[in-house]
């Protein structure tokens, strides 16, 4: 039977229950901040770290949400935290204090790297990019060949509204059913678009790593401008918005030529998670279009879907005996620290 209150949708099973995204476990999710499932289930094995939590997206460093995410984990703040690739939602970066706290496997953009003073040779580019490793797209029949627009999940008009602002012929939400192929469907639904103006920053990241054209989309529901930044640069453009698909096409055909995007292998290797065999064969390929290299990659994913059951299962009872010792040691560590308070007010009053 399954546990619906760690269910984390239809086609996928939990890899490691310290893997954190917002709204986990809810029934209908913002699709960039599902991937990480999807990441789970075909591209990563096993932890490299005993971190308290582990962040495979989104604009999660920041001082007030790193210190939240140790208090909700260990019920304060303690711990550690490991990120991927994630991304700073601003300059401000952390204190020393909290900066010890984390963990960084890559970093979205130069901006959060110079924002945490990472080294110079940090892996960059967010996971998003991986897209063409998780999923080959197949044409989908409302998107294909059509221009589409992605609202940001909590941009409230109509659909009509939307499409009469934007000039586009078809709107694609970001918000989906928590499931395997809800999230593939979505993906289709972006590779297939002629171009894609999107208030999703993952619109936007999705649609640069399958090739599309693609602009970000000032609608007057912009969240976060340094994360927009941060990803810009990392492909070597600046961020420049568009009100409408007309502004649009004209800021493509600008920046198109100065586009470069990360190589991939180096993105999943530094991940938190050993990747698995077939995917980093397949990054390799995707780098070095090597047609020879992406057809071992698929003989050596049938053979890890085969075991990918055997993988999960070993991951929850190591995570179980983790939280044990976690558990453990945290309520030594408060017993030490209350039975020192009290010592001292002993020695002094």
């Amino acid at each position: 039977m399954i546990d619906r209150q760690r269910w984390v949708g239809d086609g996928f099973a939990e890899l490691d229950d310290r893997i954190d995204y917002f709204i986990k476990f809810a029934p209908t999710q913002n699709f960039g901040d599902y991937l990480p499932e999807l990441f789970c289930k075909e591209l990563l094995a096993y932890p490299r770290i005993d971190a308290d939590m582990f962040r495979l997206v989104g604009s999660v460093i920041d001082e007030r949400w790193v210190r939240r995410d140790l208090a909700r984990t260990n019920g304060h703040v303690a711990g550690l935290i490991a990120y991927w690739c994630c991304g700073a939602r601003s300059a401000a970066g952390l204190t020393q204090q909290t900066r010890a706290h984390c963990r960084f496997f890559g970093i979205r953009g130069p901006l959060s790297r110079d924002a945490l003073d990472l080294p110079a040779d940090t892996v960059m580019g967010d996971p998003g990019l991986l897209a063409p490793l998780l999923h080959r797209p197949t044409s989908h029949p409302r998107t294909s060949g059509k221009a589409i627009c992605i609202p940001h999940i909590q941009d409230g008009r109509s659909r009509d509204a939307l499409l009469a602002l934007s000039g586009a012929d078809c709107l694609v939400h970001p918000e989906i059913a928590a499931s395997e192929a809800a999230l593939r469907d979505l993906l289709d639904q972006i590779a297939s678009a002629d171009f894609v103006l999107s208030a999703s920053l993952h619109g936007a990241i999705v649609a640069a790593a399958y090739g599309r054209p693609f602009c970000f989309w000032d609608n007057g529901h912009l969240d976060v401008p340094f994360k927009w930044s941060d990803f810009a640069r990392s492909i070597g453009i600046d961020a420049v918005f568009a009100a409408n698909m007309t502004d649009a096409r004209s800021i493509w055909a600008a920046f198109a030529p100065h586009i470069v995007i990360p190589p991939l292998a180096p993105i999943l290797e530094v991940a938190p998670f050993t990747p698995q065999p077939h995917a980093l064969l397949r990054a390799l390929a995707h780098d070095s279009h090597d047609a020879t290299l992406a057809a071992a990659a698929d003989t050596v994913a049938i053979a890890a879907a085969r075991r990918r059951s055997e993988t999960c299962a070993d991951q929850h009872g190591s995570s179980d005996l983790r939280r044990a010792r976690k558990t453990l040691s945290y309520d030594l560590q408060r017993r030490v620290g209350v039975g020192l308070r009290s010592a001292k007010k002993r020695i002094f009053r």
